[in-house]
């Protein structure tokens, strides 16, 4: 007999909730068994409770639920070990859940693009992605037309051929918020079909020439500009929109280019404050709504991360290829908006293993998060979504540890807490160092660098050189009162203690191993 899989029934859970999780077991025959599962708050077992159960023959399914004794937002792991009749452990398996107040604390963006009218598998897709903890989901090329949004019938066509249905985007919906999944529409901020902008000419976009500006022959560029006719179309089309559908938001878009603009009186349009403008009107008009703004390769940042969005999301482009662009963006975004949840799309082949982990471990130990899952056990790869790829099943392995990890040590590591530069710590030249902060805690990310050059993300790398036995040094830490080590990339996420010895005002630490990402917390005193 042995556990197949673990994992919570909502991408995130309500403070006061009911904690739910479903487990998964195989047994060759019939026999008794329990289950013993324990729940972890950082370094605290906060709830353990055994339940004995009958097991039969082939695989089963079982819910378990519990109450936590408090209700404070954070993130949880969940350990569970399967006990056959002679007391001994057969098998044991690990998950991780979190609770928050609002998902766009802590977004796990995903993606969904098929609502073809004969879909009806709303229910196992969700449930794919909550095994990752996606709490967000981003409906993508939804709408009949980007100037009008919703259909006038119940199943469509779309500007590019494709059979969609409204009844498929409402079962999506409802299906999202049982799993504790946010549903967010897709909408293009200037965007609209040729046949509206030929007879709205005078709402158009136009370069400095006088020129009318297209996307790609398919749609028109119109006037983002605040109070424009263009803008009060939209404005009414997502008002439309909100208060037909229970979305929870509104994901906007932009194409990166036009940068400059000019409306069809030769007057030259301020692009980034209109989109600053746009979401302000938006939030203004829907307090309760998410709103979130693309900021295509990285434009306008300055004008986007300071607006009045739920969490920053940035799309980075090839023009940034190397690992570092990365980070610096990520960080430049962050001191921009505050400290708010950074969320970056960044287009990485399903075959890739590598690129994605390094990726991952960058943005996650940095406080960020990435847009790479959805639909069912599909990968993000290309701007354009329906062009996902699948995700193989060793890939599938690698982002349930990473999604789990994040999760599970979210109070450590997650957008709450902050960067800190001012801890000089000591380690091979080829490991890159994040530090993180939070309540009487420093949490030193290390990623693997080892064997790479110039590491980019637009090619693909092999594997970093593996690192046993990794000595470092924090210098001027003299108020370390313990350290815990613990890494996603061997398959047990639990902390483990880790000695230390002092040498003047440095403390002097081995950490058992870096593959691609390992993280060291570390206890101070005031």
């Amino acid at each position: 007999m042995q556990f197949v899989d673990l994992y919570p029934v909502k991408g995130t859970f309500k403070p006061g909730e009911e904690i739910e999780f479903r487990i998964e077991i195989e047994s060759e025959k019939q026999s008794r068994a329990s289950i013993q599962l324990s729940i972890f708050h950082l370094l605290d077992c906060i709830l353990t409770e055994t339940h004995a159960i009958p097991l039969m023959h082939g695989c089963q399914q079982i819910a378990f639920k519990c109450q936590l004794p408090s209700t404070a937002a954070f993130g949880y792991g969940v350990e569970a070990n399967l006990i056959g009749e002679n007391e001994e452990i057969a098998s044991t398996i690990s998950s991780a859940f979190d609770v928050l107040e609002e998902w766009v604390d802590f977004p796990r963006y995903g993606f969904l693009c098929d609502f073809h009218p004969d879909r009806s598998d709303a229910g196992e897709t969700a449930d794919a992605l909550v095994r990752y903890h996606i709490n967000g989901l981003q409906f993508y090329d939804w709408q009949y037309r980007h100037d009008h949004l919703i259909s006038p019938t119940q199943e469509f066509v779309d500007p590019l051929g494709r059979e969609l249905s409204l009844d498929t985007v409402k079962d999506l919906i409802s299906t999202a918020h049982v799993r504790g999944m946010a549903a967010m529409p897709y909408l293009a901020v200037y965007a609209a079909s040729i046949e509206f902008w030929r007879k709205h000419a005078g709402w158009g976009l136009y370069d400095d020439h006088g020129e009318p500006l297209k996307f790609e022959d398919f749609l028109g560029l119109m006037d983002p500009s605040p109070g424009s006719p263009w803008i009060r179309h939209l404005q009414s089309e997502c008002d439309i929109v909100l208060s037909s559908l229970p979305f929870d938001g509104l994901h906007v878009d932009q194409y990166g280019e036009p940068k400059e603009g000019y409306n069809s009186h030769g007057e030259r349009v301020d692009i980034p404050a209109a989109f600053h403008d746009f979401i302000s009107v938006q939030k203004a008009s829907h307090p309760q709504a998410a709103v979130v703004f693309n900021a295509v390769g990285n434009w306008p940042i300055e004008a986007l991360a300071t607006a009045n969005v739920d969490f920053v999301y940035i799309e980075i482009w090839p023009t940034d290829p190397r690992y570092s662009d990365v980070l610096s963006i990520l960080r430049n975004a962050q001191q921009l908006a505050n400290g708010k949840p950074v969320v970056v799309a960044l287009y990485l082949p399903a075959d890739q293993h590598v690129n994605i982990r390094i990726a991952d471990a960058i943005l996650f130990a940095a406080g960020a998060s990435r847009i790479e899952l959805g639909e069912k056990d599909r990968l993000l790869t290309d701007p354009y979504f329906p062009n996902h790829q699948p995700v193989d099943s060793v890939l599938r392995e690698i982002l349930r540890c990473y999604y789990d990890f994040v999760v599970r040590y979210g109070d450590w590591i997650g957008p709450t807490t902050t960067e800190v530069t001012r801890l000089q710590i000591e380690v091979p030249d080829d490991v890159w160092v994040i530090v993180r902060k939070c309540s009487g805690w420093f949490v030193i990310n290390l990623i693997n660098m080892s064997g790479y050059d110039e590491p980019c993300w637009d090619r693909p790398l092999s594997q970093p050189d593996q690192i046993e036995n990794l000595l470092m040094k924090i210098v001027d830490l003299d108020s370390a009162q313990q350290a815990w080590w613990a890494s996603p990339d061997r398959g047990d996420l639990r902390l483990f203690p880790l000695d230390y010895w002092v040498e003047g005002n440095t403390i002097n630490l081995e950490l058992p191993f870096l593959d691609y990402w390992s993280m060291l917390a570390v206890k101070i005193g005031e």
